[in-house]
């Protein structure tokens, strides 16, 4: 029997449903952290994926980012053949405001990943947390979890205690340049990443923050010369700063650069994070004549975005090129 718990269980696991199969005779240990390797201070969404011809999953969430649970192979009405005692097995999706969606397979004694939605998601780690000490570490987890959930104050005063006991902590600054960002305070936030950057060269967050600051400034040179040096380490987990190079490069004048460097940025997207990239390849692509490329990712740019500012303007730009080509 799995304990009861304040969370909330899945969909599939109704009160008293774990008692209704005797063969339910094996339960099943995973662990779910957030960015920072810290546990959820509010319960994520762990829905069991319904494969036919598969044992469902009978979940439960017990505190501290633990999950419990049992395979079922009745759930899908179907008469199969599965030792429960040894499988542990079972297809899920993780979801938590703030954090990307994860589809995972829950196994005995998994920790499942779950890291921030953007930029500050990435799995790349700077290796200077390695020597952080124990204080600076704790220091840093609590301004993680304030990150995390928004109290952005609280936030900034432990990550700022984490960089005072250890300065080279490159990954304290970034989030700490992310906690002034989100308090409107833009140069201290830039100053904080270039604290990053020179506590390691080869973390590529804070790189990514500074290219895109850099864009959004019109510092067209400053940013492609900030992308270039993170580019020389392949962040191919970071599809955005092949976009905002694309972008500097645009703005520079050098057409062919940016519509390669674009479509990379595409191609590494496999998550629709960047849908940009696609408006920005259609640009490129219509600005040299070529108006069936460009309506085939304005088009992909509507399916990744359609709620966009400007997406019912690109629907008017995709129409007049269609009738364009039909002509």
């Amino acid at each position: 029997m799995l304990r009861r718990s304040s969370f909330a269980l899945s969909t599939l696991a109704a009160a008293g449903a774990l008692t209704a199969y005797g063969q339910l005779n094996r339960v099943h240990h995973a662990k779910i952290l957030l960015e920072g390797n810290v546990p959820p201070t509010t319960p994520p969404t762990v829905v069991a994926d319904l494969v036919r011809l598969q044992p469902g999953c009978l979940i439960q969430l017990v505190g501290d980012g633990t999950i419990e649970y049992q395979l079922n192979p009745r759930a899908m009405g179907v008469d199969i053949q599965i030792d429960t005692a040894s499988s542990d097995k079972c297809d899920v999706t993780i979801s938590l405001k703030g954090y990307k969606t994860v589809h995972a397979t829950l196994k005995e004694n998994a920790v499942i990943l779950l890291n921030r939605v953007g930029d500050r998601e990435s799995s790349t780690v700077s290796m200077t947390a390695l020597n952080a000490p124990a204080d600076a570490k704790k220091a840093y987890d609590r301004g993680v979890v304030a990150l995390g959930a928004g109290k952005w104050q609280a936030a900034e005063e432990n990550l700022e205690k984490a960089v005072s006991i250890y300065p080279d902590y490159a990954s304290a600054w970034n989030d700490l340049g992310q906690a002034l960002v989100e308090q409107s305070r833009l140069p201290e936030a830039r100053a904080a990443w270039e604290h990053a950057v020179k506590a390691d060269p080869k973390y590529i967050k804070p790189y990514l923050q500074l290219t895109r600051m850099a864009i959004m400034e019109n510092r067209s040179q400053d940013a492609s010369d900030l992308a270039e040096k993170a580019l020389a380490n392949n962040p191919v987990e970071y599809p955005a700063i092949y976009f905002y190079y694309a972008i500097a490069q645009h703005s520079l004048g050098h057409q062919d650069v940016a519509e390669k460097f674009a479509q990379r940025a595409i191609e590494l997207d496999i998550v629709h994070e960047v849908p940009r990239a696609e408006f920005l390849l259609a640009t490129l692509l219509d600005a040299r004549g070529d108006h069936r490329g460009a309506i085939q990712h304005l088009n992909k740019y509507l399916a990744e975005a359609p709620k966009a500012a400007d997406a019912e303007a690109v629907r008017q730009r995709v129409a007049a090129l269609e009738q364009a080509s039909s002509n």
